[in-house]
């Protein structure tokens, strides 16, 4: 990963639903400032869902699945898993992003 952005982070000052975390993340990509529309945000709880959309925001959703199914509406795509993410659903190629950085956003977060 390319960098981590808890809540205790000083630029958040507000928890989501609030965009706080998702925009100090942001900030912090080499290329910054970044267009937000080319980020693509991996939740499961709809508060962090509605955070990521009102930063302007792609969200995939992993809900648990006991959730109610109307928590799902926001979020662009909804998966039961993590493995069932298609980089080429997002016009993503895996050959074209390093290995290590697939393997720790996949593998760090099932």
């Amino acid at each position: 990963m390319h960098h981590i952005v808890t809540g205790d982070d000083p630029e958040v000052k507000q928890g989501k639903p609030a965009p706080d975390v998702f925009l100090a993340a942001a900030r912090r990509f080499e290329e910054s400032p970044v267009d937000v529309t080319k980020i693509l945000v991996f939740e499961d709880a709809p508060s962090g869902v509605a955070a990521a959309k009102s930063a302007g925001m792609y969200v995939v959703m992993v809900p648990d699945p006991r959730l109610d199914g109307s928590y799902q509406a926001a979020a662009d795509q909804v998966l039961s898993s993590l493995l069932d993410f298609n980089p080429s659903d997002w016009g993503l190629h895996l050959s074209r992003m390093p290995q290590t950085k697939v393997a720790a956003t996949v593998f760090g977060k099932i």
